[in-house]
């Protein structure tokens, strides 16, 4: 008797929340997908999720990923007043802004992706820094949320990341960021980025190669930049594994939820 007055109670809940408006913010990238909902007006947190699976290398495959977790969080019955998504993807390339011609954007991508003649290409700006990233979005995946929402705001994963960094110090720093099997490697030097990479790895032993890597390189002068270690998950073992090679390291813990958030 119980059970279909608290069914019909969690219902009434549901419906009502159609009512509050939320700030949507949704994270995609080949290894997870999470989401967060803020309030509108207080632009407190109301709900965080986040969806782990294997590693999926064919795009088409993560429109899916996109409808289970908004299915999780019942966004349905939510007023998304604001909608963002952060995708990752390697579809990308920085030029600088006394290099960027408005209208070739393609010109410029096509050294680092293949591309066919009706791709869309798009821009973020990373404005301290004077550089324009230049990307492929996950057309599929906006259409389908801007179907769903009227409107979407969206930006390369790249772009948020850097731009978080570097609005707290864009002194000389490197930064590894560790998210699941990814690695990604940022220096920034002289107020310009100096090297800028992802990789893929499989135990920490592939990070610290990775980073010796970049850090050892004959090009790259300032020898005693802090190192910033971003992870979510063994820390005290990265500590320990880093501190026997590099000095001047920091093992910064994220909340394991994303790095852009």
């Amino acid at each position: 008797m119980l059970a279909p007055v608290a069914i019909g109670q969690q219902l009434s809940m549901l419906k009502q929340n159609k009512f509050i408006k939320v700030y949507l913010d949704l994270v995609l990238t080949s290894t997870y997908v999470c989401s967060q909902l803020k309030d509108y007006d207080s632009g407190n947190v109301i709900q965080r999720e986040r969806l782990d699976y294997e590693k999926i290398s064919d795009a088409s495959l993560l429109l899916p990923k996109i409808k289970k977790i908004l299915e999780i969080i019942n966004i349905d019955f939510y007023n998304v007043v604001e909608p963002k998504f952060i995708f990752d993807n390697n579809y990308y390339i920085f030029v600088p802004d006394s290099l960027y011609i408005k209208g070739k954007e393609k010109t410029f991508l096509k050294f680092n992706v293949g591309l066919e003649s009706d791709d869309y290409i798009t821009t973020d700006s990373i404005e301290k820094l004077n550089i324009y990233n230049i990307y492929l979005p996950y057309v599929n995946i906006n259409n389908y949320l801007i179907e769903k929402f009227k409107k979407l705001e969206f930006y390369h994963y790249n772009t948020v990341l850097i731009n978080k960094i570097v609005s707290v110090s864009n002194s000389d720093s490197c930064h590894c960021f560790i998210e699941n099997t990814d690695l990604k490697i940022l220096i920034i030097e002289n107020g310009e980025i100096f090297y800028f990479n992802s990789f893929s790895y499989k135990t920490l032993d592939d990070i610290l190669y990775y980073t010796l890597l970049i850090i050892n390189d004959q090009s790259f002068k300032n020898k005693n930049i802090p190192i910033n270690i971003h992870a979510g998950k063994k820390i005290d073992e990265i500590k320990v594994k880093f501190n026997n090679f590099i000095k001047n390291i920091s093992v910064i813990k994220n909340n394991n939820f994303a790095q852009v958030l």
